[in-house]
């Protein structure tokens, strides 16, 4: 390659990396919401010039609307009071703004035609999942509290419970992803992919290569990916170019200008969900996007601490559907889930339970899953999250069982992420210290993984964080593990993060300046924004 060539290709390379830089401060809700702001400084003075004397009228009317807005949000019982708080502040901080701003961002809609869409979809899908009722009265005998949370997921997420499923766990990405390599070659008859984030690179072109062979082969290789997610990461164009490798790939939520409010609505509401399914019988699922930093092929943020799971079996099958409902729902397909039924069966030392959280429903499961996972716990409950936005329910929650003698111990991140969201996160640590909480920071870097172990008997691991986004606005999905091998190795591995951790003190709550410390709060009124 000549010079010239070289000095070109280098400077494309550095256009890109200059827009990329851009975008992520662009296409962020922080972003959005200094816009709003902006307009808001822009519109209160400029309408006494452009309206003169109907200037008043037009503010008493702005006024009145926002009002308007408040009482009809304060009616509305199906919403967390601090999400109410923070819209009722910029409802009327900012009118009329704050309430176009609710409207098309904030209004969580369960009543709306995509709401009632996805519950046609997963009332079609769920009932090709029946529970075995011997497999449920066993582990009643085993445990009646770990039953009770069974039958939660049961009946509210349309989860099964089975215990014919082997289950794998690791640790770290770079234990997930050969093993991951691995099952895919394998693959004979289908292979669906859904993910938050796909960016290039080592983990994600080696993958792509694995597929486009599947494809050609004449396997079933379908792909979803969240829009807004792979905003930055992929051309706009990308899923068409997939389809021309034989790949059936769709965007998930893509935005357009729409006549329905609902479709801006829906923007807010991301597939943050990880799952691959192969052949029915294999399933991957946890908390790894595919960017070479969740195997720390790429250094961002220190150390990247991630864990992810393999099941084999018939819990499978609520993967499959999971996938089926978020591809019917993007696509308008109908899907036949007995055709991608598990043909094999495993003999398994626990009992798992794969299930999924929707923001269009008025259930929220991830969240539920995790009150009762503290509620039951007698001895210890040890948490692994990378936000911890948490909502006065959860912050009850855990101070109670502190308080009532339970160990409570909670990893966040060493080295964030998302600065604005880490000084959200640190400003809950004096509450739940004041009630016996012991927090560690992952000193090595970040820690991404989401996690749940209580009492040697119960674990949850997937991609539901302990934040706003993840328990009321996004499309999540997790398994629980009841008893076995699975139960231990998610201790283990946390017991060694908390080893490499540092142990925030009183002294580190105290040593914190009082402009941080107001600024932290002035952070939490906005938490379910970040």
């Amino acid at each position: 390659m000549s010079n010239t060539s070289q000095q070109m290709k280098n400077a494309r390379q550095k256009v890109t990396k200059a827009k990329r830089r851009l975008g992520r401060g662009l296409y962020t809700r922080t972003f959005f919401f200094v816009i709003l702001l902006l307009l808001q400084i822009v519109l209160t003075f400029s309408i006494p010039v452009a309206l003169g004397r109907f200037s008043a009228p037009f503010y008493i009317g702005a006024v009145v609307v926002s009002v308007l807005a408040v009482i009809a949000l304060l009616e509305h019982d199906g919403i967390n009071p601090a999400y109410k708080m923070m819209w009722i502040l910029i409802i009327l901080l900012m009118p009329p703004l704050g309430v176009v701003f609710y409207l098309f961002w904030g209004h969580r809609n369960t009543t709306s035609r995509h709401a009632r869409r996805m519950a046609s979809i997963c009332a079609r899908l769920s009932r090709t999942l029946p529970q075995d009722p011997e497999t449920l009265r066993r582990l009643e005998v085993q445990d009646k509290s770990l039953a009770r949370s069974a039958r939660y997921l049961i009946r509210n997420a349309g989860a099964p419970l089975y215990a014919d499923t082997q289950s794998e766990y690791y640790a770290w990405g770079e234990e997930f992803f050969p093993r991951f390599l691995e099952e895919l070659k394998k693959a004979e008859r289908s292979i669906f992919m859904e993910y938050f984030i796909l960016k290039p690179g080592y983990m994600w072109d080696t993958t792509l290569e694995i597929l486009k062979e599947k494809a050609a082969a004449g396997l079933d290789v379908r792909l979803l990916y969240d829009s807004w997610g792979c905003m930055l990461t992929m051309p706009e164009d990308y899923d068409e170019q997939l389809r021309e490798w034989g790949i059936q790939c769709h965007r998930f939520s893509p935005f357009r200008l729409s006549a329905h409010i609902s479709d801006y609505t829906m923007f807010n509401h991301r597939d943050h969900r990880k799952i691959t399914v192969i052949d029915g019988n294999v399933g991957f699922i946890g908390g790894l996007n595919f960017a070479d930093e969740y195997i720390n092929r790429k250094k961002r943020f220190g150390i990247w601490k991630d864990t992810g799971l393999m099941l084999r079996g018939s819990g499978v099958y609520n993967l499959t559907a999971l996938f089926l409902e978020s591809w019917d729902f993007t696509t308008g397909d109908s899907s036949r889930l007995e055709q991608f039924a598990p043909t094999l069966r495993f003999s398994a030392d626990g009992m798992v339970q794969p299930y999924g959280d929707s923001p269009l429903d008025e259930e929220a499961v991830a969240e539920n899953v995790y009150f009762n996972i503290l509620q039951q716990a007698t001895d210890y409950v040890y948490i692994a999250t990378p936000y911890l936005v948490v909502d006065n329910e959860m912050i009850t929650t855990l101070s109670l069982i502190a308080k009532s003698g339970v160990d409570v111990r909670i990893i966040t991140p060493g080295i964030p992420d998302k600065k604005y969201v880490y000084w959200v996160t640190q400003s809950y640590y004096s509450v739940l210290m004041k009630a016996g909480v012991r927090i560690f920071e992952y000193s090595p870097g970040f820690i991404h993984a989401k996690m749940y172990v209580s009492d040697d008997k119960t674990a949850v691991v997937g991609s539901a964080n302990m934040d706003y986004r993840s328990l009321y606005l996004h499309f999540e999905n997790c398994c629980v593990f009841y008893g076995g091998r699975m139960v231990q190795d998610v201790h283990a591995d946390l017991v060694r993060c908390m080893q490499v951790s540092h142990e925030v003190t009183w002294e580190d709550v105290k040593n914190v300046s009082l402009p941080k410390r107001a600024f932290r709060v002035l952070l939490r009124l906005f938490a379910p924004l970040l």
